[in-house]
């Protein structure tokens, strides 16, 4: 079986998901899913792939903080 969908659809999101502003186009849940539907159940990935998934995760869910409405009232909230 051929990484190559997989490889090329991870790398096509890592460009991508940085650049998302808070209105992006198809809408943040159409990312999300995107890039859920890259993990599957465990063990079935090499631990390098996973990671990248994760940091890839973790980009998204601050563009997500920072588009969401009350994002300006949590941050104050928890740096308080």
């Amino acid at each position: 079986m051929s990484n190559y969908p997989f490889e090329s659809e991870l790398a096509h999101l890592e460009q991508i998901i940085p650049f998302l502003v808070p209105a992006p186009p198809l809408g943040l849940p159409y990312w999300r899913r995107r890039i859920l539907a890259l993990s599957p159940p465990e063990g079935r990935l090499p631990v390098g792939s996973v990671q990248r998934i994760g940091r890839l995760m973790d980009v998204f869910e601050e563009i997500e903080r920072k588009a969401s409405p009350d994002a300006a009232s949590t941050a104050r909230t928890t740096t308080r």
